[in-house]
């Protein structure tokens, strides 16, 4: 059983080998998926003026940063130590209770 096969290296970019063009519907079927629609949406806008962004309302007195971190503390400590008065103190503190 004799084949007589001639090997032809594909063609390369270094190559100066003429190459044979092919047509672009056969390199790029088409995808079956519709083109983006050529509508053109409002930009988008940024508020970097003061006043321009949304408002966010605040409800009730905000607790200092300082009494969240002693009531989440006391808390914690509570609840690890298995001590209810100390984790309802850490939990008033938190409410702003105290």
């Amino acid at each position: 059983m004799s084949t007589n096969h001639t090997f032809q290296p594909a063609p390369t970019a270094l190559s100066n080998e003429p190459r044979e063009s092919v047509p672009p519907s056969v390199v790029a079927a088409g995808t079956g998926v519709p083109a983006a629609p050529k509508e053109f949406a409002e930009p988008q806008q940024a508020a970097t003026a003061p006043g321009t962004g949304g408002v966010v309302e605040e409800t009730g007195e905000k607790v200092p940063f300082k009494e969240q971190v002693n009531g989440y503390a006391k808390k914690i400590a509570g609840t690890i130590f298995n001590n209810d008065r100390e984790k309802e103190f850490g939990e008033k503190k938190l409410d702003g209770q105290i």
